[in-house]
């Protein structure tokens, strides 16, 4: 990638491109957000993600991994009460608890981080090693030195640990 970033022309430094390129892959800022912080167009920032072969964003928000705080108390309602009811205490239509309930219907809570520090993971056949691990989502080192930060454990394609590092450093 990084000789794709130095191929980019702009009339920014190649310093300014590559800080905005890391924020743009790295980030869970808006697109809108880190092109006004590297003074340039969300246009302009994706036309350099592009050409750097960076997945590129979608439109619209983030798909949530796991359900927010009063989603967890309609879930759990849920087993107990009618929908009608759980509508009533919550100020909604009973068919948004139903959608909820749908929604988060295969959803389990989860028992620990799925990983530690030190485990060495298969991604997209990559070697990731496990920086640091929460319950949904944790910072990944390539083979190469790249960063992954705010690495989501649930996503569309399955992580498989393959073994562990004698060393882990930052």
């Amino acid at each position: 990638m990084a000789d794709k970033i130095a191929q980019i022309q702009s009339k920014k430094p190649a310093a300014v491109v590559r800080q905005a390129l890391a924020d743009y892959k790295d980030s869970k800022l808006t697109s809108e957000e880190i092109a006004g912080l590297h003074g340039v167009s969300t246009a302009t920032l994706t036309v350099w993600a592009k050409k750097a072969g960076l997945r590129l964003r979608t439109r619209g928000r983030r798909t949530m991994m796991t359900p927010t705080a009063r989603h967890l108390k309609i879930l759990e309602l849920a087993g107990h009460l009618r929908y009608a009811q759980i509508a009533h205490i919550f100020g909604m239509h009973k068919q948004q608890v139903h959608q909820i309930v749908k929604r988060w219907r295969n959803w389990k809570r989860p028992l620990g981080a799925p990983f530690k520090p030190g485990d060495i993971i298969a991604w997209k056949g990559k070697r990731l090693t496990v920086l640091e691990a929460g319950q949904t989502e944790g910072t990944l080192r390539d083979e190469e030195g790249g960063i992954y930060r705010h690495f989501t454990w649930a996503g569309p394609v399955a992580l498989k640990k393959i073994g562990v590092s004698r060393a882990v450093s930052s």
